[in-house]
């Protein structure tokens, strides 16, 4: 769908993203002097903190084999990526879709002329709005008359975005696609993140920056538009791997050519020990109850998913009160977490589904840390005997800390990890589940404990020596790209 509403200006976030940048207008001389300059493009907002755990990843991997490269983000939230992870920034796309668009600050109108009366001001509304009903008297002109407006502001600002993000491409040595499951047209359609890959592709075809996808997944394509978007942008990428077979399968429907492409598992996975936090002390006020960490998701919740569905996300949560309902029963201490912003708001409706029994064990039996970072989340997660979780990335962040996971899962890509790490015994399906068939799954982990962690530890030590060569073989992209350039 065409957005309708461009009301804030481009020309204000490439002027601020140059700012960030430290400047796109530099010359050669002065890049020469720089230490190698990647920019990481992510559809990341700042919400969702598994794509910031897959951005710290690929910066400090990439700073452990070259200690002086600098990083600039291609990101929905250009504040938001210099203040957590990089020197610069650049707006991801120039247009706005519904679940796809930059995350801006609210601009004030500019005040109106001073010396326009109010009744010049009052005739010229009245005016207009005749003119509008007569439009709307004519049957279709009101609807193509809006499409064609549309048009007329999206293409300025498309071609405004290629310019001066062609100028930013240059001033940097590699674009990153990095981690995420990038091919996909769930949010925003084809006209968002799959046309937003092939301009930035096209763009870094013409500044002659390599272009390199990494550990990327795949999901939803089913627009033909979409598939031409992305097998396009497969076809220009010097480097190319994917989180999973899957992700490849899919892809190859897209490329045949990526069979040969080599499968990196999620980058949240390659986040050096040095990058992990400390345990945030949750043991120390459980009193001695073994903890269950829950991480619930707004998955089909109406206005938070771009597929709503009121009765099925009225089920999971009824069901998820009667899970939080029966661990409290058993004993257990309880803490409620989250790895993206809108599964947040999730918990307040949870725990308004509790029954009274439940609701007077809450003060102590429960507890729900302050998480901004993905860092918080990690931390709290260290001292949970098993975890419970929906979305992908709150599922890897507990694995990374080798906790036992409970997955109910909303997308194949939760199923394809859980089959990876061998486990899918622990593995349930949003659609079906019942708070039943998770505390069994609990009861089968208590029982095989031993076996389980010893799969996740298994599991991420066979997978620490595919990390390293990706990252030795974009380090590598990297520096034969910065000879070129020098």
């Amino acid at each position: 769908m065409i957005a309708e509403d461009q009301s804030t200006e481009f020309k204000e976030d490439t002027v601020e993203a140059h700012r960030l940048s430290s400047g796109a207008s530099c010359q050669s001389d002065q890049k020469s002097r720089r230490g190698p300059r990647v920019a990481l493009l992510t559809p990341y907002t700042g919400g969702n903190l598994g794509d910031a755990a897959i951005q710290d990843a690929m910066i400090a991997n990439i700073r452990l084999r070259l200690p002086d490269a600098q990083f600039s983000g291609i990101s929905l939230n250009c504040d938001n990526f210099v203040k957590r992870h990089g020197v610069g920034a650049f707006p991801l796309c120039a247009t706005d879709r519904s679940f796809y668009g930059m995350s801006r600050q609210r601009v004030e109108d500019e005040p109106g002329e001073g010396e326009r009366s109010t009744s010049r001001a009052t005739q010229k509304g009245l005016n207009i709005a005749a003119i509008k009903r007569a439009l709307k008297s004519v049957p279709g002109l009101g609807r193509c008359l809006k499409k064609a407006r549309a048009w007329v502001t999206i293409i300025p600002r498309e071609i405004r975005h290629s310019v001066e993000g062609y100028r930013f491409l240059r001033t940097q040595d590699v674009l990153v696609v990095s981690g995420g499951g990038q091919l996909d047209d769930e949010w925003g359609g084809p006209w968002g993140h799959p046309f937003t890959l092939f301009k930035w592709a096209v763009l870094a075809r013409i500044a002659r920056v390599p272009y390199a996808l990494a550990s990327v997944g795949a999901s939803k394509t089913t627009s033909k538009t979409s598939r031409l978007f992305l097998s396009a942008t497969l076809r220009m990428a010097r480097y190319k791997s994917y989180r999973d077979k899957n992700s490849r399968e899919i892809a190859a429907g897209l490329l045949q050519r990526t069979t040969e492409d080599s499968i990196v598992p999620d980058l949240g996975f390659s986040l050096p020990s040095s990058e992990l936090p400390s345990t945030a002390g949750i043991r120390s006020i459980s009193r001695g109850r073994p903890v269950v960490a829950i991480s619930p998701i707004a998955f089909a919740k109406p206005g938070s998913w771009p597929y709503p569905d009121p009765a099925l996300y009225d089920r999971y949560v009824l069901q998820m009160a009667q899970v939080v309902s029966q661990l409290l029963k058993r004993g257990y201490f309880l803490i409620l977490v989250w790895s993206s912003e809108d599964d947040k708001s999730v918990i307040p409706e949870l725990l308004g589904r509790l029954d009274d029994e439940a609701k007077n064990r809450l003060a102590q039996q429960m507890h729900i840390p302050a998480i901004s970072t993905w860092k918080d989340l990690v931390a709290s997660l260290e001292d949970v005997d098993c975890l419970i979780a929906s979305r992908l990335h709150s599922a890897i962040l507990g694995h990374v800390t080798h906790k036992p996971i409970i997955a109910i899962s909303f997308d194949p890509k939760v199923d394809w990890l859980m089959e990876d790490l061998s486990q899918p015994e622990y593995l349930l399906q949003i659609r079906d589940f019942t708070a039943k068939d998770v505390i069994e799954a609990l009861e089968r982990i208590e029982l095989r404990r031993n076996v389980v962690l010893e799969q996740i530890t298994s599991y991420q030590h066979r997978i620490s020596s595919v990390f390293a060569l990706q990252y030795d073989a974009l380090a590598e992209l990297i520096m034969a790209a910065r000879r070129r350039s020098n």
